[in-house]
């Protein structure tokens, strides 16, 4: 049903499609669509709307990748509510194929299980396409740290290796020049935003062979971070690419005072459109489908494939952030310990992250509190932040100071309250 439009389905891990050289390319990237969540307007909503705002677009795609965490608990009943969604014409036009890949830690109803998912997706677990030219290979496997995990499911994680390995080479022998497209739910770690090891959503399971091939283009998921980072995309042996999520948004632990899920993260779904032009080029549209809405700049990775034009490699976020020149934050006393602290958003060349709010006492800090700036909510960012302490001491006059932090760790000069 989801593979209609390629030419053949081999026995084991191959599907095929039909190759017509020399031709723009144009492709869409999703994961973490969580069938069977309710966060929000639920899945059943979001995904059909995501899927309409992103394949509504002035070109037809080629193909619908989604990579991984397609259901919530991998049971029977929310891979026939995937099916569905997917199987309805209006959401995915007629001839345009979908490529899913499982996610080890909520596509099995069990340890090791992926047995509802072949049934129901009837997919092979590992795949290597060919559309219009250009290889992809898609990977389910069941890493889920930099240890690796081999006990979740060596026998997976063994064949995804193997896999990997024999289809990047061939792609690379067969397309010289070219990006080979490779799609994983499990983020390569300590490579783009999500990935490191004190976010948790990593692994280095795949990296002995990513990393021998520049031209390998990675998506993927798993860690619901948004879209919206400059971290998104990086740059270092090969290409790795956060493609965000289709269901709620986290933000790294112990960054901000709101902890991993600030204001109004179940409202922010999000995916790509990946176009390649006739010289290999390729161009990534980050798409805020919740409010279909482009995030902007877009993405750049250019031809030839061999490292030397990786340009999100080694990037410090530079220059730091500004507040408007006279800005200063307002502050209200709301009872006889307590304040509201509000303030205007800094400006970035890429964006602001978050905010460090201190209350000082003659240069004695009394209290803090760091805000995330919402950037995830692209034109209903609001203009302006506030953030309330409670327990002062009584009756005192505090000074306020703001600092704007961007995605690298770089800080603003200090607004300062009068």
């Amino acid at each position: 049903m989801f593979l209609a439009s390629c030419a053949c389905l081999l026995a084991g891990t191959t599907c095929i499609g039909k190759q017509t050289k020399q031709q723009s390319l144009r492709f869409v990237v999703i994961s973490d669509t969580h069938f069977g969540s309710d966060r929000g307007d639920g899945a059943t909503v979001k995904v059909p709307r995501a899927l309409k705002n992103l394949l509504g677009k002035a070109s037809q795609a080629d193909a619908v990748f989604v990579v991984g965490d397609l259901t919530n608990r991998g049971t029977p009943e929310e891979y026939d509510l995937l099916i569905s969604v997917f199987s309805d014409r209006t959401n995915i036009p007629e001839g345009v194929p979908v490529y899913f890949m499982g996610g080890f830690n909520h596509d099995k109803s069990a340890a090791n299980d992926y047995e509802i998912y072949r049934d129901k997706v009837k997919q092979p677990l590992n795949q290597y396409i060919e559309i219009k030219g250009y290889p992809f290979i898609t990977l389910t496997e069941g890493g889920s740290s930099h240890t690796a995990q081999d006990q979740i499911a060596p026998a997976v994680n063994a064949e995804a290796q193997r896999f990997l390995s024999e289809k990047l080479a061939e792609a690379s022998r067969k397309y010289p020049g070219k990006p080979v497209f490779v799609f994983v739910h499990v983020p390569p770690l300590n490579t783009c935003y999500g990935s490191r090891e004190v976010d948790g959503w990593g692994t280095d399971l795949l990296l002995p062979v990513l990393n021998r091939y520049p031209q390998a283009v990675v998506f993927s998921g798993h860690s619901h971070f948004p879209l919206g980072d400059p971290r998104s995309i990086h740059q270092g042996k090969f290409t790795s690419v956060n493609d965000g999520s289709l269901n709620y948004s986290e933000v790294e632990p112990g960054v901000v005072s709101e902890g991993i899920h600030p204001e109004r993260f179940e409202n922010i779904n999000e995916g790509l459109i990946v176009n390649v032009d006739r010289n290999g080029t390729i161009e990534m549209e980050r798409w805020d489908t919740y409010r279909n809405e482009e995030i902007l700049p877009r993405w750049h990775v250019e031809a030839p494939h061999d490292g030397t034009r990786f340009v999100y490699a080694n990037r410090n976020g530079l220059p730091a952030p500004v507040f408007a020149e006279g800005a200063k934050p307002e502050v209200a006393r709301v009872t006889n310990d307590s304040i509201t602290v509000s303030f205007p958003q800094a400006a970035d060349n890429e964006v602001v992250h978050h905010y460090l709010i201190e209350i000082r006492d003659s240069g004695r800090v009394m209290a803090s509190y760091s805000k995330f700036s919402q950037f995830y909510l692209n034109s209903r960012m609001p203009a302006k932040l506030t953030v309330g302490f409670a327990g002062l001491p009584a009756g005192k006059k505090f000074e306020i100071q703001v600092k704007a932090v961007d995605s690298y760790g770089n800080l603003s000069t200090p607004i300062v309250s009068k």
